[in-house]
């Protein structure tokens, strides 16, 4: 056997365990929807896309120069609906779809891992708690489960199996608890938010994969101005955070789990038809990743929702039908 041969193998032994936990892990990506109040008899309807790219390996905070995977990138879709059940409660449904999950490797001999398909649905309930008018004030929390009826252990057309990473379903159910809070200025100027979110992932336990990604944890501070009457600019600040992951026998994956800081200038347009255009830039500002690791380079997302209001199509037959009478 060649030495440059045996040389990838033990890179790839060596990183099989850290690729698990990278970026590019099975499943949706995180993916900030519509958090604003949905009123009684509304639908929030949102299309969204996300693009990611991946190209450096980090230990802790630090690059490390390794030649095994070029770059891991993806292409994403998002549909999203919010019906509002009555003022305080709403149930929200998304679903998610890769163009492409890819990993391109430095050696030429090693085959592209891409995987394509359907990925997970998420189901939620929200809850108004707290709404304060005069405070301009409102706090909702949720609960929610992500279900993983997309496409999992999906294999080349030579029967390989492909990388976790490149899974387009995350292949086990996910819990999560989430709370929004949301200020608005009295001139209606500024907006902030606070979000945070809580998810468990169960084990994976298929025919390729016999794996346990760890709790995620999730904060995020926002705030935007409005400028004239159709738009607002941006920034946010989120805090992700992934405990280690498990494998067999319990054995704990330490080239696995992370923190990770991201900087998020966010633009969103108002058109006079109720349509709404929003697009933000993820930028890691700060990492820390347990062992070896292929880290976040950036992402863009852009995202068009429009509301439909029931009650008002509703009011405006019973109308025509006054007329005709």
């Amino acid at each position: 056997m060649k030495l440059r041969t045996i040389i990838i193998l033990i890179i790839s032994l060596t990183l099989s365990k850290a690729s698990l936990a990278q970026c590019c892990s099975a499943g949706n990506p995180f993916f900030y929807g519509e958090q604003a109040t949905i009123k009684g008899n509304e639908l929030q309807v949102l299309l969204g896309y996300k693009y990611s790219i991946s190209d450096t390996y980090y230990s802790k905070s630090d690059r490390v120069a390794i030649d095994f995977v070029d770059k891991a990138y993806f292409n994403y879709l998002n549909l999203q609906f919010i019906y509002g059940l009555s003022q305080r409660i709403s149930l929200e449904a998304d679903l998610g779809y890769f163009l492409n999950k890819t990993e391109d490797y430095k050696d030429a001999g090693w085959q592209t891992s891409n995987g394509y398909g359907l990925g997970d649905a998420t189901v939620k309930v929200r809850y108004l708690a707290y709404n304060n008018f005069k405070r301009k004030l409102s706090i909702t929390p949720s609960l929610g489960i992500k279900l993983p009826i997309g496409v999992f252990d999906q294999e080349t057309t030579d029967h390989v199996k492909l990388p976790i990473t490149v899974q387009p379903s995350s292949g086990s159910y996910k819990y999560q608890a989430n709370i929004y809070i949301n200020k608005t200025s009295k001139n209606a100027l500024w907006n902030f938010g606070f979000y945070g979110s809580f998810e468990y992932a169960q084990l994976i336990n298929s025919k390729n994969f016999y794996y346990q990604y760890g709790n995620m944890y999730l904060f995020s501070i926002l705030g935007s101005y409005k400028i004239g009457q159709t738009i607002y600019v941006g920034l946010e600040l989120r805090n992700e955070n992934r405990s280690k992951s498990k494998r067999e026998n319990n054995q704990v994956v330490e080239s696995s789990g992370y923190q990770i800081i991201y900087t998020i200038p966010h633009v969103s347009i108002n058109t006079k038809k109720n349509l709404k255009f929003s697009f933000d830039a993820e930028i890691p500002t700060y990492r820390y990743y347990n062992g070896i690791q292929l880290g976040n380079k950036m992402a863009i997302s852009a995202r068009v929702s429009y509301p439909i209001n029931f009650l008002r199509k509703i009011d405006r037959k019973q109308i025509f039908k006054t007329d005709d009478q």
